[in-house]
């Protein structure tokens, strides 16, 4: 049976934005870690975070089949995952985070639009960077 539409599918798409999501918070969490000094907590979260890692990779690899989980773009050759890489960078530089910014903006929150307005720059800039690369692999000068 092919994974395309079916529960597992959604189900794998669910699992792979929790263990990546996870991933970050170990990362995060060891930093506070070292800050406070407590070198054991931190090896621990680090260790944690590689697996969650793994398991995050395994869900993608069953995922390559049906798309890329947050653009549905096909994946699996370097040239599929810069193209599905360069459409969720746009997305985020050109749309997300600049809703997200004007409704933190709305609500009064400043700083958080700021910071979303602050990250949608960065999000271009990765996407122009994908696209020359797309370009000198497709032989196209700058």
């Amino acid at each position: 049976m092919a994974l395309k539409g079916t529960r597992t599918e959604k189900n794998l798409r669910a699992a792979f934005a929790a263990e990546a999501q996870t991933n970050r918070r170990y990362l995060y969490f060891a930093q506070q870690a070292d800050i406070e000094g407590q070198t054991e907590a931190a090896e621990l979260f680090r260790t944690a975070a590689e697996a969650e890692t793994g398991h995050a990779f395994g869900h993608l690899e069953f995922l390559e089949s049906s798309g890329d989980p947050l653009t549905g773009k096909p994946l699996g050759t370097t040239r599929l995952n810069l193209e599905a890489a360069l459409a969720q960078e746009k997305d985020e530089a050109e749309t997300s985070y600049p809703e997200m910014a004007r409704i933190a903006r709305e609500e009064g929150l400043e700083d958080v639009a700021a910071w979303f307005e602050s990250v949608a720059r960065g999000e271009a800039a990765h996407a122009e960077r994908i696209e020359r690369l797309l370009n000198r692999l497709s032989g196209h000068q700058d």
